[in-house]
């Protein structure tokens, strides 16, 4: 079903497509929308996949159409088959995925258009985030540490040309496809440009941290992919993560039985 169709008023291609997947995320998405309407560089479309949302979220987006240039919603099998809906769509030249629960700054497309301008080559541009929770606190990861960790997505824009070549995301993980698209573009010699300036402000509560186990195995599986570790190593890593994880987890749900214990 599409909720919004603004896209025959445009006259030329756009400079950014900018994609936002979301299910059931009214009560993130307005800010992640008016930070899109706050940009100052102002040659973008913005595509919003909704997957049959039922809290209000297509309601919203119908309410912001003076803004949004095409949105869908409708029934997919996840979080990629989503964005991979999006870029089928997209007809900008360098693509932003801005998930629903996370905002740009004001001044975000117009940093990394000039970046684009002043180094044309570039297929992967990205840079620096913050978190809500601590906006205070800049965090930036270089992309020579790809093999180690990805980069910060939320932050990436990547060329329509580079998604020619390299293809789409891969479905097959459920919450690390970003990561296995970026070290394909790594490995394929895209040309990467980072940024150290803040494009970005996310939550902590994203899908990969939801599923975190499943986030350290896909990870550790894409490693290997790539045969970046050893396979001894890798599994020497991959169980240090689990039962750091799995620790974490007992320990948090244990802090939180006592802290409720002592209230009562």
């Amino acid at each position: 079903m599409i909720i919004v169709e603004n896209r025959k008023l445009q006259n030329a291609r756009p400079f950014f497509t900018i994609i936002t997947v979301v299910r059931n995320g009214s009560t993130a998405l307005q800010k992640c929308i008016n930070s899109i309407k706050a940009q100052t560089f102002q040659d973008f479309e913005y595509l919003i996949i909704d997957g049959a949302s039922s809290d209000g979220t297509i309601e919203l987006i119908r309410d912001n159409s003076d803004v949004v240039s095409f949105a869908v919603s409708e029934e997919d099998q996840g979080l990629y088959f989503a964005m991979n809906r999006g870029l089928k769509l997209a007809s900008g030249k360098y693509i932003g995925i801005l998930n629903a629960d996370d905002i740009y700054f004001p001044n975000t497309l117009d940093l990394v258009q000039d970046a684009i301008r002043k180094d044309s080559n570039s297929d992967v541009i990205y840079g620096a985030m913050s978190y809500f929770s601590q906006p205070d606190q800049v965090h930036f990861i270089h992309h020579d540490e790809l093999p180690k960790r990805m980069i910060f997505h939320p932050t990436c824009f990547v060329s329509s040309e580079a998604y020619k070549r390299i293809g789409e995301f891969d479905t097959k993980y459920q919450v690390a496809a970003d990561y296995e698209f970026i070290m394909r573009c790594f490995r394929a010699g895209e040309k990467f440009l980072g940024l150290h300036k803040v494009l970005a402000s996310f939550s902590e509560g994203g899908t990969s941290a939801r599923l975190r186990f499943q986030s350290i195995l896909e990870t550790s599986e894409i490693q290997g992919r790539y045969n970046f570790e050893s396979n001894a190593r890798r599994f020497l890593k991959l169980s240090r993560l689990l039962i750091v994880t799995y620790l974490r987890v007992i320990l948090g749900k244990a802090q939180g039985w006592f802290e409720s214990t002592v209230r009562r």
